[in-house]
C-alpha cells in the first residue's frame, strides 16, 4: 500500500513553460551554433597552384589542409578544360595535413580543374574544387 500524500504543492503550467522555454532555446542554439567548429572537417588552406591562378605548367600540385587527413580515404583529381581526367602520380607529401600529385606529363595551355576529397582523422568528409591556367 502506497503511503497518502496530504499535500501537492501546484504551479501553474505557465510558470513551468517560462522557465523550460529559454532553457530549450539556448539549448537548441548550442547545438546549432556550437558543434560548426568541432565539426567542421578538414579545410583546404591553401594551394599550389593557387586557385584562379595563371602559372607555367606545374610540376606538382600541392594541397594543404587545416588538419591531419587520412591519405588513404582522401583523393584529389586533376582535369582539364573539357572534363577529362588528366594522368597523374601521388607524391610524397610534407606533413600530415598535406596532399602532393604531379602530372605524368607538362600541362599544355588552358584551363585545369582540381577537385578534392579530404577525409579528416575523426572521419568528417569534405569536398572542394578549384582552377587553375596553364600560360
Amino acid at each position: 500500500m502506497s503511503p497518502k500524500v496530504d499535500h501537492l504543492e501546484k504551479r501553474p503550467l505557465f510558470a513551468t513553460k517560462a522557465r523550460a522555454v529559454p532553457a530549450l532555446l539556448a539549448l537548441c542554439a548550442g547545438m546549432l551554433v556550437g558543434p560548426g567548429h568541432a565539426w567542421a572537417g578538414a579545410e583546404l588552406v591553401r594551394a599550389d597552384p593557387a586557385p584562379n591562378s595563371a602559372v607555367a605548367s606545374p610540376m606538382l600540385i600541392q594541397l594543404h589542409f587545416s588538419e591531419a587527413i587520412d591519405k588513404r580515404s582522401s583523393s584529389v583529381e586533376l582535369t582539364d578544360a573539357g572534363g577529362n581526367a588528366v594522368a597523374t602520380m601521388p607524391m610524397g607529401a610534407k606533413d600530415v595535413q598535406s596532399v602532393a600529385l604531379m602530372p605524368n606529363q607538362q600541362l599544355g595551355a588552358g584551363k585545369y580543374t582540381v577537385s578534392w576529397t579530404a577525409v579528416s582523422s575523426d572521419g568528417q568528409k569534405m569536398t572542394g574544387r578549384f582552377s587553375f591556367t596553364v600560360k
